[in-house]
């Protein structure tokens, strides 16, 4: 592992980032693993640093991330990029911390359109949607 994240392999940057960010809660140390991941473009990273991103109430970075898997173009990428995010933190304790709480709370007072329904999504209502999930790991 380590002679990967020496030589810049995205995918042990990626999977370090979630050992430490949700195992260790190195949250810190995680999040520059998922960085250095997401801004290699690693999809499943950055759809999850977006997502943390959001979480965290950094929103214009989140935001930015998620964009860049062309969501408004096909959603299909993302939800791709979820699953496998998923499947990654299986069998690992995701706490909920409070910021996530808090900026899931704050988005939603914003959101007027397909509130109750995490399937329909459009371009108000995406990010909340993808909050949602990570937030309940839906």
């Amino acid at each position: 592992m380590e002679n990967c994240l020496a030589s810049g392999n995205l995918q042990a940057h990626y999977v370090r980032g979630i050992q430490q960010y949700f195992h260790h809660q190195n949250i810190n140390g995680g999040l520059l693993h998922l960085q250095i991941a997401a801004e290699g473009s690693y999809e499943n990273a950055v759809y999850l640093y977006g997502v943390i991103m959001l979480a965290k109430g950094e929103t214009a970075i989140g935001q930015a991330m998620l964009d860049t898997l062309g969501w408004r173009q096909s959603k299909n990428r993302a939800d791709r990029c979820w699953r496998r995010v998923k499947r990654s933190l299986h069998g690992i304790r995701v706490t909920r911390l409070e910021s996530y709480m808090t900026a899931y709370r704050n988005t939603r007072e914003t959101i007027a359109c397909h509130r109750d329904n995490i399937h329909e999504r459009c371009d108000t209502c995406y990010y909340y949607k993808q909050l949602t999930k990570f937030v309940y790991m839906m």
